[in-house]
């Protein structure tokens, strides 16, 4: 099951002309896949919901699809409609620590 998912993931890469996207993935060696998810909305700190992915504040929560959710621990703008996100997973000191990668922007996530 992970060959397959690495096998997609490489096809998608090599599909992209986008540097940047090439240096998300750099930045991504030792982490694993955990799983892909279409993000389906996010939440203002005020608690009104946005329909579109635009990028993450710290403590800003973002709604899957799949009715999970996670919560921003970097600050990056980006504005997509149902991206699909890529989740990444790391042991660090005994805890597990995750990333998120939409489109070509990398996102440190709880």
């Amino acid at each position: 099951m992970n060959k397959l998912i690495l096998a997609i993931l490489l096809t998608v890469v090599s599909f992209s002309s986008s540097a940047n996207f090439e240096s998300v993935w750099e930045k991504s060696v030792g982490w694993t896949i955990v799983e892909t998810k279409v993000i389906d909305s996010f939440e203002h700190k005020g608690g009104r919901v946005e329909s579109a992915f635009q990028g993450c504040e710290v403590g800003r929560v973002i709604n899957f699809r799949d009715g999970r959710a996670a919560t921003c621990n970097s600050n990056g703008y980006q504005y997509a409609y149902a991206p699909t996100a890529i989740i990444l997973s790391k042991t660090v000191g005994g805890s597990t620590v995750y990333r998120m990668i939409v489109k070509d922007q990398l996102y440190d996530i709880l």
